[in-house]
């Protein structure tokens, strides 16, 4: 009977001390995991949002079986989301302003044009100088901004049916610089040629580089050249480096600013689900 109960001691103290071993490996997780919890509120409250996800994601990955404590970590995510998100309004709204007003300080130099020959709902704006400006009888460049801030470069050569150009470049002797637009090779549309009259329209980042090149201090010596079978070149007149620098300058601004109202829209959705988000987690029994 001693041998009985000293086993039946024995296994109790084994089974105690099992208990103890497991209860006390999941009491150590479930203190960190409340020091983590804990940590993610403490940045809340001081607005570091971007260390309190930090936090939140490190709980998630380490202590998933936490349910009561990831609860509550459901319920800050939404809260840190919120705020980051009205930072960032608050950060794009300026920058929407701010765009605004270079594009709206810009086009008093513009006027805008309508030619139902590329379309019905076809507009763009070109410097004042060139609303009348008629490119199947001058060698030059035009450069338009479609009121989405897309820029088009036109250039047209006349009289040198030869040449056969595919791009242009701006260059200056003086400097020793030479940018280049991208190759439009000859397609009848955008490359097209009709008698005497070579024309390229560029789009965007094919001709962007030459504006960039103007707007940051380009020398007043520069050369434009048509660029194909052979070469042509020409200084670049006065209009045509105000249209294509102020253009530059003009769909940059108008891009940017219509990036910063379709992001103004995208954040103010992202903060109402964060809200809706925070408001049901809040019913959750933490």
């Amino acid at each position: 009977m001693y041998n009985v109960a000293s086993k039946s001691i024995i296994a109790a103290m084994l089974a105690s001390a099992i208990c103890f071993s497991g209860c006390s490996s999941k009491s150590a997780e479930r203190i960190e995991a409340e020091k983590l919890i804990a940590n993610a509120d403490s940045a809340l409250k001081v607005q570091n949002y971007d260390e309190a996800i930090a936090i939140l994601d490190s709980l998630k990955a380490k202590y998933p079986t936490e349910i009561d404590i990831q609860r509550q970590g459901m319920h800050l995510r939404p809260q840190a989301i919120e705020g980051q998100t009205i930072r960032e309004l608050q950060t794009t709204d300026s920058l929407r302003a701010y765009y605004e007003y270079v594009s709206d300080s810009l086009k008093q130099y513009f006027t805008l044009v309508h030619n139902p020959e590329l379309g019905e709902d076809y507009d763009y704006y070109v410097i004042k100088e060139y609303k009348n400006s008629n490119l199947f009888n001058r060698t030059g460049l035009e450069a338009r901004v479609e009121p989405s801030g897309e820029l088009r470069l036109i250039s047209s050569l006349v009289g040198h049916p030869g040449v056969k150009h595919t791009k242009i470049t701006l260059s200056s002797k003086s400097a020793g610089q030479l940018v280049e637009s991208a190759e439009v090779p000859y397609d009848g549309e955008r490359n097209y040629r009709s008698g005497s009259t070579e024309m390229i329209t560029f789009i965007g980042a094919e001709c962007d580089t030459l504006g960039h090149y103007l707007t940051n201090d380009a020398p007043r010596d520069v050369t434009l050249a048509f660029r194909g079978a052979k070469v042509h070149t020409m200084p670049l007149s006065k209009n045509d480096r105000k249209s294509l620098e102020l253009s530059y300058k003009f769909a940059q601004a108008t891009a940017q600013h219509r990036k910063q109202v379709l992001k103004l829209d995208y954040l103010n959705k992202q903060l109402m689900i964060a809200r809706d988000q925070a408001a049901r987690t809040a019913k959750d029994p933490e």
